[in-house]
């Protein structure tokens, strides 16, 4: 072989070398894009300017009861009624008061309260789907939360299947330590572990001023933000994979933040000035 040929031959051989490599490296980038700017849509962003809460939406009470509810295995001393929910100065606003009322479960309750829900209509058949559901994607909100004993405010996802698990609980604050966020997931699997964290905002706590939450969920990984810092992420097998609903309500008393007493004003309400879903596209 003569000397030109070869030299030839080691040009071509760089040549090809080098298109190899960026085209590898091209499909790294592209691969890493999507993964990184995955397509999304809005589902729900609700401002409350309107003094309107949508029927379409948004449900005053858990699926299983229509008129007043409560979640009698956590012990809790509220009703749920629909007029304990309202919308007014541009935000969603759940009430709770000292006023004893009889549930439609004949039981007598001494706290009367406001929930809402994006799940099933209550007393709809079986087959009836949430109002709101999601696969993966991101919930928010910006709202304020009452100070004082007994007082438990939440914002979590249940299975649109009516499950009762597994469960996100993307935020908790008992009145009591009004500066302290505490998040749960709970497994479906009753047998597993239900792993937690707390996070204590710096500044003003959740009942002086108005805080954003966020949750970040996709395959095998969910992160928690309070006012746009990451506080708590959890990876693998236990995330949820299946259509969930949102929840937001005012619980008063219950096993977690103990009965009121006589420090604890009312009405006390949770107040929601934004909630915005946005979902997975797939």
């Amino acid at each position: 072989m003569s000397r030109l040929t070869s030299r030839r031959l080691v040009v071509i051989a760089s040549v090809l070398l080098t298109i190899g490599a960026l085209l590898v490296a091209y499909t790294v980038v592209a691969r890493l894009g999507a993964r990184t700017a995955a397509p999304s849509h809005v589902l729900l962003d609700a401002s409350f300017d309107d003094g309107v809460l949508d029927p379409a939406v948004f449900n005053t009470c858990h699926w299983w009861a229509e008129d007043g509810c409560t979640i009698a295995s956590n012990d809790e001393l509220e009703w749920y009624l629909p007029e304990q929910v309202s919308v007014a100065d541009g935000a969603l606003r759940l009430t709770a008061d000292r006023d004893p009322v009889r549930g439609s479960d004949g039981n007598p309750y001494d706290y009367r309260s406001g929930m809402v829900t994006t799940g099933p209509a209550p007393e709809s058949e079986d087959d009836v789907q949430a109002k709101l559901a999601f696969t993966y994607g991101t919930v928010e909100a910006r709202l304020r939360v009452p100070a004082g004993q007994g007082l438990w405010s939440a914002m979590w996802l249940l299975p649109a299947n009516r499950e009762s698990r597994p469960e996100i609980d993307v935020l908790e604050v008992i009145g009591q330590d009004p500066d302290e966020v505490i998040m749960h997931l709970h497994p479906k699997s009753r047998r597993a572990e239900s792993p937690s964290q707390r996070y204590r905002v710096p500044g003003p706590d959740l009942a002086a001023d108005w805080h954003d939450v966020r949750l970040d969920w996709a395959p095998r990984r969910l992160e928690f933000f309070v006012d746009g810092a990451p506080v708590w992420k959890v990876t693998g097998s236990k995330v949820p994979d299946e259509p969930m609903y949102l929840v937001l309500n005012l619980a008063v008393g219950g096993a977690y933040p103990g009965p009121p007493d006589e420090s604890t004003d009312f009405p006390a309400t949770l107040a929601i000035d934004h909630l915005r879903v946005t979902a997975a596209r797939e």
